[in-house]
């Protein structure tokens, strides 16, 4: 229950910040290294934040189950009454480990794509203002990028 508590007031002061007109970058990797989707929600993009949590979530769980899968099979290796059902046991629990080990590395890779994505899009936040600033203008022979402030 706690949890969901702390989940909550996390997200209440996440949507505290979304209303910032300048986003900060930094602020929105952090945001999301700490708290998968974090920095999505703060750059108020909460179908990514959404995804980002249940892809997070599951491979959390995946790599729970399977950890406790090795550690099943391993017990069972421990115990086997013969030699045979020892081995199969063993390669069950490697086979498990090995499940583990790419949870893992999944768990890495999307968190810091997660991370990634954030700190671009709040790079990004007000693009459609700031690209009706800048024209380009043809001249003659050439052209011309104006930057209106």
């Amino acid at each position: 229950m706690k949890r969901i508590g702390l989940v909550a007031a996390l997200a209440l002061a996440f949507a505290g910040l979304n209303s910032q007109a300048v986003k900060q970058p930094a602020r929105a990797a952090i945001y999301s290294a700490l708290l998968p989707g974090g920095g999505q929600i703060y750059n108020g993009e909460y179908l990514k934040a959404g995804l980002v949590a249940g892809v997070q979530g599951y491979l959390l769980w995946a790599a729970l189950y399977n950890d406790g899968k090795r550690d099943e099979y391993r017990d069972k290796a421990q115990n086997a009454p013969n030699e045979i059902l020892q081995l199969n046991y063993e390669n069950k629990s490697r086979e498990y480990k090995a499940k583990v080990t790419n949870d893992i590395w999944w768990m890495g890779i999307t968190a810091g794509l997660s991370v990634l994505d954030a700190y671009v899009d709040a790079h990004l936040y007000n693009f459609e203002a700031d690209k009706a600033k800048v024209h380009l203008l043809f001249d003659g022979d050439g052209a011309k990028l104006q930057y209106r402030f």
